[in-house]
Parts: structure tokens; sequence; C-alpha cells
């Protein structure tokens, strides 16, 4: 949060709301126990309006991936008869 307040990058309105917001904690959670966070957001450095996940993810060394690449990671297939 202290990184996000004191980023000139992002608008006033962009900083508040994402204190009011959990993806400042789930990349936390995810640097505190080596997880990867998985997000439909891409990287986006030049945003101001809003923070994406995977901007904070770069910030601080977290891994992430989106979520359709997961999906194939794991091999998940949907079966889609009724």
């Amino acid at each position: 949060m202290s990184w996000i307040q004191s980023s000139d990058q992002y608008k006033p309105e962009a900083r508040s709301s994402f204190a009011n917001i959990a993806d400042g904690w789930v990349v936390a959670y995810a640097r505190a126990y080596d997880g990867i966070v998985v997000s439909h957001e891409a990287y986006r450095p030049s945003r101001k309006s809003s923070i994406p996940i995977p901007n904070i993810c770069r910030q601080f060394s977290v891994p992430y991936e989106d979520t359709f690449s997961m999906l194939r990671a794991l091999e998940v297939r949907f079966n889609w008869t009724r």
C-alpha cells in the first residue's frame, strides 16, 4: 500500500480505490507463500486510471499469469454435453 500511495504514476482516484479492494492483499499473500497470481488483467505499464494486478506483481517480483494460461497448464477440459 505504501508503494501505491507514494507512486506518482497513478491518479489519486486509482490509488484511493485500490486501497478499498483486495488486489494488494492477493499479491502480498502470493509473495509471502510463494504463490502465483492468476488474473484476467494484463500488464499495462502506462496505465494511470487504474492499477492492474500484473503491475503490482512485477513491482514486487510476484509471478502471475492470465486465466487461460493457467487452464491450459492444468490441462482443464470442459464437457459441454447436457
